[in-house]
């Protein structure tokens, strides 16, 4: 995939909400388990949806109409299985990236993204020279402004390898804050050498900022025997320059396993499975949800919420817990199933990332990752693709979490 193939996602957006609400009703009892029922079957579903999100629509940031897209592909797999589906639309300010980025150090050109959310430069770009900074945002390099002595862009280093765009709040920013241009670790003494020698740096990004732009969260619910639920989230978003096959459609696709599996049968907990938008860029699907659920007077009646991002890195499962009666149990369920790889028990905090606006809540939070097959240079990378998602990883969670889920019908 050419870089060109994910600038400027434009376009009206497509989500077409009152067109599905305005369908016929749907069985009320919906089993659709064959389409996950062995391992092979959820191989081939895992096969076809990465093909048709990812490869098909290539990177669906929140606000494109790629994303619009991979939303209501969710929507009716989820509508095959869950008698009650939606969309959760809310409007927010898009942040859109309109050319290539560029940065060059003399006459060398390195390989550079604008991080999500900030300014982009004047249409003529930036040149001064580089400076080591002490910054507590952690930003390494500032572009100074010869004559006034003005720091008018950052340079960040990614942590992984290769360059990566980089959220603005990454850094203890806001929204709108001056350039902040990535580069890989590669260029790190390009970067030493232009300081050194004071050589001019150039940059140069386009950016629109346009208010009033709809974006959706696709829920689904399978109602249980009383109201207290079970939340599963992932989010469908994705950064601006990858596909995300491992981050995070993988772990999306894992979650409709699931849904599938579990349909046309009645638990005592409902079952919810909420496909976020926005959280690569400031967990916005994920804020809206929790604000409307409050609203609502329903937020507590989450009693369990598990969050799973990039549950493809590798086979040992990374589980963030404060709640030892859970981990405990997920490392029972683990050995007695004698799943490869090792769960690894972290912070024993769950509410992270699009957990954490529901940290209000009385649930009891999980948030599971995973590590263990040297992935990390896919991450926010154009190389983050289908036929890189070791399926047998979003197995693990799959056998994993189908047994959570019966266990913890009891608690």
């Amino acid at each position: 995939m050419k870089r060109r193939d994910f600038i400027g996602c434009t376009g009206k957006s497509l989500l077409l909400t009152q067109l599905y609400y305005s369908c016929s009703p749907r069985p009320k009892s919906l089993n659709n388990s064959y389409l996950v029922e062995t391992p092979e079957k959820r191989d081939e579903y895992m096969v076809r949806m990465l093909k048709t999100i990812c490869t098909d629509l290539g990177p669906h940031p929140i606000g494109s109409k790629e994303y619009d897209k991979a939303a209501l592909t969710i929507k009716k797999e989820m509508e095959s299985s869950l008698p009650a589906v939606e969309l959760d639309t809310f409007n927010f300010e898009k942040w859109e990236l309109r050319s290539e980025p560029e940065l060059y150090v003399g006459d060398k050109r390195l390989e550079t993204y604008l991080g999500h959310g900030t300014t982009g430069t004047p249409d003529n770009g930036l040149i001064g020279v580089l400076k080591k900074i002490e910054d507590k945002g952690g930003i390494p390099y500032g572009l100074v402004d010869k004559l006034s002595g003005e720091i008018k862009a950052y340079v960040t280093i990614s942590q992984y390898g290769k360059a990566v765009p980089l959220v603005y709040y990454s850094f203890g920013r806001e929204v709108k804050c001056p350039p902040i241009f990535n580069i890989g670790k590669q260029d790190v003494p390009e970067l030493e050498t232009a300081i050194s020698e004071q050589l001019p740096v150039r940059m140069k990004a386009k950016v629109t900022f346009s208010p009033d732009t709809a974006s959706s969260n696709v829920i689904g619910s399978l109602p249980g025997e009383t109201d207290e639920e079970i939340v599963f989230l992932a989010h469908l978003d994705t950064v601006y320059s990858s596909p995300g096959a491992n981050d995070n459609t993988a772990s999306v696709v894992a979650m409709l396993w699931l849904a599938h599996a579990f349909s046309g049968t009645r638990m005592r907990k409902t079952l919810t499975f909420a496909a976020t938008t926005g959280e690569e860029y400031g967990k916005l699907g994920a804020i809206n949800y929790s604000e409307r659920r409050k609203k609502e007077g329903t937020l507590n009646k989450i009693k369990f919420l598990v969050n799973l991002d990039s549950v493809t890195w590798g086979p040992n499962m990374k589980i963030n817990t404060a709640d030892e009666e859970l981990m405990s149990m997920i490392l029972a369920i683990d050995q007695e199933l004698n799943i490869p790889g090792t769960p690894l028990w972290e912070t024993k905090d769950g509410f992270q990332l699009d957990a954490k606006p529901f940290s209000e809540s009385t649930a009891r939070a999980v948030y599971v990752n995973s590590e263990g097959y040297n992935l990390t240079h896919l991450w926010h990378r154009p190389e983050d693709l289908p036929e890189t998602v070791p399926v047998d990883c979003a197995e693990n969670f799959f056998r994993i979490f189908y047994e959570f889920i019966k266990r913890v019908q009891q608690l």
